[in-house]
């Protein structure tokens, strides 16, 4: 997924949804791309609020740590809870343990503050919070605690973070007293103790060749609609008054928002009918309008591979563009060299060696100028992709 790969095809994000995994070490997302996403599980009216904050530039909550920090505090949280609920520890790792625990929670509560509070993001004055529901722009108390429980489940790659990541002694403190318990097995079985307790994210897990694994599918392509809205959003030629017409034609923010939202709504269906199939599938009726359910809702799957390929491409093209308005920006700077070379040869008569130079940057000029206007009509093709009414390729199942 780096910029600097091939192109990313349709086939390429059916085999990583698939495979819950995506090649290489993909940056985090961005606070704004993990509320967005988060924004899919708010009601329609309380999404377009926050999307309607961040298309405005508003502030927005912002823990310190970042949102996808907060996604492994909270799969910690709920991996020690229920390891110690279903397990008996020595008694000389269960204070340690217990310990980490409150530490992690402590941790999930100040993000929560900082998300439901948002003591200087959100106005706290009635004339203030008058003004932005007049221009539908606040978000009540309770869409904050909603949108605090969205962010909870950030999609995140399973990275070697956690215990020691977290800027504490804790996990060399249950590697020791492991240790004592045990005797002297070897440091991965110490490890793999801690992993038991605080989950996959609490230590190593080893070489990451094969790329950073998700949940499942549905997770993946959320973090790789993400991760593609968050090169466009932040290049610059994307922010280049090139692109100004495209900006104004597609809503980035309201597009990630919705893709979110339909895939969140796509996997909660998917929970439900495998329940009911589970249930009462042992009714051949009942069965087979299940199975007519879940052909009704292949479509929408394919829809959304596409939406996210189409943001691939929207992306490959302005970061191919920004090559050209580099270009764009050393042929300025030489103009404006030579125009003071220029100066200083007309003072002394000899006129001809500018002019060429001037003549040449001028044909460079136009030729990367050109080039800017072939990358808009790609642009404008990509970004047509997006809208619905396209006759799409269905796979077998609608669900990776």
């Amino acid at each position: 997924m780096s910029e600097n790969a091939r192109s990313t095809t349709v086939a390429d994000l059916r085999q990583w949804t698939n495979d819950a995994r995506v090649p290489g070490q993909p940056p985090e997302l961005s606070d704004l791309s993990c509320l967005l996403i988060a924004s899919a599980y708010l009601t329609p009216t309380a999404r377009a609020t926050v999307v309607r904050r961040a298309s405005s530039n508003l502030p927005l909550p912002s823990p310190a740590n970042g949102y996808s920090e907060l996604r492994r505090v909270q799969r910690s949280i709920l991996h020690a809870e229920g390891y110690l609920g279903t397990t008996v520890l020595p008694g000389l790792v269960l204070p340690i343990v217990r310990s980490r625990l409150a530490g992690l929670n402590r941790r999930r509560e100040d993000a929560h503050r900082a998300v439901v509070t948002a003591k200087g993001v959100l106005p706290s004055g009635t004339r203030a919070i008058r003004r932005e529901r007049r221009e539908n722009t606040y978000l009540e108390i309770d869409e904050r605690e909603q949108l605090f429980s969205g962010l909870l489940c950030t999609p995140v790659p399973n990275r070697p973070v956690g215990a020691r990541k977290a800027g504490s002694d804790m996990f060399d403190k249950i590697v020791g007293a492991v240790g004592q318990v045990g005797g002297r097995g070897p440091r991965r079985q110490m490890e793999e103790m801690a992993a038991k307790v605080f989950g996959p994210d609490a230590v190593a897990s080893g070489t990451l060749a094969r790329g950073a694994a998700f949940a499942d599918g549905y997770e993946t392509l959320l973090f790789v609609a993400g991760h593609y809205y968050d090169r466009i959003r932040t290049n610059p030629a994307w922010l280049s008054d090139h692109f100004e017409m495209q900006r104004v034609q597609v809503n980035l923010h309201a597009e990630l928002a919705e893709i979110a939202a339909d895939i969140v709504a796509l996997r909660a269906l998917r929970v439900d009918l495998d329940q009911a199939k589970r249930n009462g599938g042992f009714d051949a009726g009942f069965a087979e309008h299940i199975a007519a359910r879940e052909n009704a809702l292949r479509p929408v799957w394919s829809e959304l591979i596409d939406r996210v390929h189409a943001l691939s491409e929207i992306a490959a093209t302005v970061e191919s563009a920004a090559v050209e308005l580099r270009l764009l920006d050393e042929f300025d700077r030489a103009s404006t060299i030579d125009a003071r070379i220029d100066h200083l040869l007309a003072r002394s008569g000899d006129r001809e060696i500018g002019a060429d130079h001037t003549r040449r940057l001028s044909q460079q000029v136009r030729s990367g100028e050109e080039q800017l206007r072939v990358y808009r009509d790609v642009l404008q093709g990509n970004i047509s992709q997006l809208g619905p009414g396209l006759m799409r390729e269905l796979p077998e199942r609608y669900e990776p």
